[in-house]
């Protein structure tokens, strides 16, 4: 398979205007309290959700519904649940949000759970998966596993109302998608690339022993060097560094044959670009299709936080590559 290499190219002008952006917004953020500040991540998490930190308050969709599923160890699951506004829903995107396995829910993103929902006509269903430092990995993981099988199953797609078509996620959500799909192949004998239409990944983290791009990053706009190997440490920190290679924990270094496609979306004011290229250069030798995108003058979140047009051209993309995967034949498990 050829790797799809999609070049940005951003006007002159475009492109300094959105660099001004980052300039005055990075400046802006100097000194904004982090969760490793506060008494407890929980703390944290409580003033970010009552916009209280310099963030604003999440916007919620007031459509959106909830259903809550087990998880394989007796905790249970919710599922945030939005629907296409204007027409039948032709799949479910399963969501996983971003935060670095510390921060964030299932209700952080409704704005663009809901555009992309109603461009796409996909069901987003983004899953409540525990988080980090209370639960380390693999629990997160496991929870998101758990949710995909029960999207497959007959129970599912009845309760979530259509097929599950799509993995997805942004950040740590990136790497939430991408090791959903490694597990159900690997570990459930899943034909992924049969079941799955795409996986869909925003400046995901695929390796967990760092790569170029972050060791060398210095600026700090919603994502600092620090602040990156600190979310690590609070989901991974029980795994010594030199263990971390690991397919399980670093998908970087995974067996990747027989994946879906896949779109791996990143800016290139960021940390983790490398992450991103690397990954979608080993899924094509792996003999699966990829798509790269760097956006030029695009940070961290830039599709999840409003940064002006460049936040649209992200979910351009995103729904161009989406446009193009999307089959009407459904895999279930029964």
């Amino acid at each position: 398979m050829s790797l799809n290499v999609q070049p940005a190219p951003v006007d002159p002008a475009i492109l300094k205007a959105r660099q001004e952006f980052l300039d005055k917004y990075e400046a802006q953020l100097v000194g904004s309290l982090q969760w490793n500040q506060c008494d407890s991540a929980a703390d944290y998490r409580k003033m970010r959700r009552e916009g209280l930190n310099g963030f604003p308050k999440p916007v919620l969709n007031p459509k959106a519904r909830t259903v809550t599923i087990a998880a394989r160890d007796g905790h249970r699951i919710e599922l945030r649940i939005i629907s296409p506004s204007q027409q039948q829903s032709k799949g479910v995107w399963l969501h996983f949000h971003a935060g670095g396995f510390v921060i964030g829910s299932n209700a952080s993103y409704d704005p663009y759970l809901t555009t992309l929902s109603d461009r796409l006509g996909l069901t987003m269903v983004s899953v409540e998966y525990r988080l980090a430092p209370e639960n380390s990995f693999p629990k997160p993981l496991h929870d998101c596993v758990d949710a995909a099988l029960y999207a497959l199953t007959q129970e599912g797609e009845q309760t979530l109302g259509a097929p599950l078509k799509i993995l997805g996620g942004e950040s740590a959500g990136g790497w939430l998608a991408v090791s959903t799909g490694l597990s159900l192949k690997r570990d459930y004998g899943l034909d992924v690339r049969s079941i799955l239409d795409a996986i869909v990944t925003g400046y995901g983290i695929y390796d967990m022993t760092y790569t170029p791009s972050l060791l060398e990053h210095t600026r700090d706009i919603i994502l600092s060097k620090e602040g990156m190997m600190a979310f690590v440490e609070a989901g991974f920190g029980h795994i010594p560094m030199a263990e971390r290679k690991d397919p399980l924990v670093s998908p970087l270094y995974a067996n990747l044959k027989g994946m879906p496609p896949a779109l791996f979306l990143t800016g290139d004011i960021e940390p983790l670009v490398d992450d991103s290229v690397f990954m979608a250069a080993r899924w094509c030798s792996a003999g699966n299709e990829a798509e790269l995108c760097v956006v030029e003058g695009a940070c961290h979140a830039f599709t999840i936080i409003r940064m002006g047009e460049v936040t649209d051209d992200g979910i351009d993309r995103i729904a161009s590559f989406v446009n193009k995967k999307l089959k009407s034949a459904a895999v279930r498990l029964d």
